[in-house]
């Protein structure tokens, strides 16, 4: 699987998605403008190449040749050469292939890249050369089609620096400048090291689209100067405000969050799976504090509703509603939950649930084995927190047991 697919992100794109949803990959864009000084090209057959040499040529020295000929710019020569020797015997190896497709790409023959690429794949090494795969990204990005980029960079089983290097400048060069944006933060999410060469086309995108001045700015953790910007355009599309909500979840500005997505419906437009997926955290912190504000304010039962009208609950929610009940002296209710949580959910507790559940545990009277929630702690690991340790010692001493109240105190538990 792609590592394209693999991030968890409110703008993870698909590679196949890339491939099917963008009907812009399928136009002929400008070729871009390269070193070379030839203005017109004749493409290489068989008939005109000079027959084999008779004398055999070492491996590397063949190698060496068609470096020479590339740096010096004379692509056909190298072409020439590397089809000479072929045709002698000779099988190209991984130090052959990139420097006869930087060949191709300064005279930009897409149907001569198509057959080295072929004959790489023959023997093996458009997949374990990442010097082979990266530099037929770079062809092809452009020769070629976007949709061979796509289909070269997701088959690199290990991709280096180069290949998301010349994956993004691929996609500046068919000014697919979201996209390019989106692959650096799929770079950034893998941890590869960034270079001169990657801020040069991000620098590019930015400069083409607004929507690249919103990710440079949420990419450094600005996200007020995202918004700003964001503010300053009116044609927002799909991608900025999902950019924009994705933002505010990750900074844990939920309240905006929401308040973007319902402005982005109010705008018009119906919000995707990747909106949804952004929200949810906000929505599961609003729930939260809702049933946390209403137990603070005495409006158990308010907060009681809200808990049941919550079909997938999380822990922080069972921690509020169980600490609203204990708080309100409703200690019954507070273990009943607390009981429910642990036998029914499926959920473990943390640190705060029991911070919750052991001072209700002293005040109910049906509730015996009081002791017994002390070595459910223990075995839980919790016994050396400090609020675990507050809330023993406090039961303790409403029990009568000063002593063992003043032991947990010195030596912890």
């Amino acid at each position: 699987m792609s590592a394209l697919t693999q991030l968890p992100s409110p703008l993870s794109l698909t590679v196949s998605s890339l491939q099917t949803q963008q009907p812009t990959f399928q136009k002929q864009s400008p070729q871009p403008t390269t070193t070379t000084t030839v203005t017109t090209f004749t493409p290489i057959s068989t008939k005109t190449l000079p027959k084999p040499r008779s004398e055999s040529l070492s491996t590397a020295s063949w190698i060496e040749a068609l470096r020479s000929q590339t740096r010096s710019n004379h692509f056909r020569k190298a072409i020439s050469t590397y089809i000479e020797i072929t045709m002698a015997g000779e099988k190209p190896n991984n130090f052959a292939f990139p420097t006869v497709l930087k060949a191709v790409t300064g005279i930009q023959d897409l149907n001569c890249g198509e057959k080295i690429h072929a004959a790489s794949v023959k023997l093996g090494y458009s997949k374990s050369s990442v010097t082979v795969a990266n530099t037929l990204i770079n062809m092809y990005g452009k020769c070629g089609d976007i949709r061979d980029v796509f289909k070269v960079f997701d088959r690199i089983p290990q991709r280096d620096q180069v290949s998301w290097n010349s994956m993004i400048s691929a996609l500046c060069q068919f000014e697919e400048w979201e996209l390019a944006l989106e692959a650096f933060r799929m770079m950034q999410s893998e941890r590869v090291e960034l270079s001169s060469f990657t801020l040069v086309s991000v620098a590019l995108a930015c400069s083409n689209c607004m929507m690249g001045c919103v990710l440079a700015s949420k990419f450094m953790g600005r996200v007020d100067d995202s918004k700003a910007i964001f503010e300053l355009y009116g044609d927002r599309d799909m991608v900025s405000w999902n950019t924009m909500i994705s933002s505010f979840s990750q900074s844990d500005r939920f309240n905006e969050a929401l308040t973007f997505l319902r402005l982005m419906v109010l705008e018009g437009i119906k919000p995707d799976g990747v909106a949804i997926a952004s929200v949810l955290p906000a929505c599961s912190h609003l729930e939260f504090a809702l049933v946390d504000m209403y137990c603070n304010c005495k409006e158990v039962d308010s907060g009681r509703n809200i808990f049941h009208g919550i079909l997938e609950r999380r822990l922080g929610l069972w921690n509020a509603m169980i600490a609203g009940y204990a708080q309100n002296s409703f200690n019954d209710k507070a273990l009943i939950l607390f009981m429910q949580m642990v036998e029914v959910s499926g959920l473990f507790p943390n640190t705060t649930t029991m911070a919750s559940a052991l001072p209700a545990c002293v005040d109910c009277e049906a509730f015996s084995d009081k002791e017994g929630m002390h070595g459910y702690v223990v075995k839980l690991g919790f016994g050396t927190d400090r609020y675990v340790q507050n809330a023993l010692m406090d039961m303790y001493c409403r029990m009568g047991k000063k002593e063992v109240s003043k032991y947990i105190q010195q030596h912890g538990d």
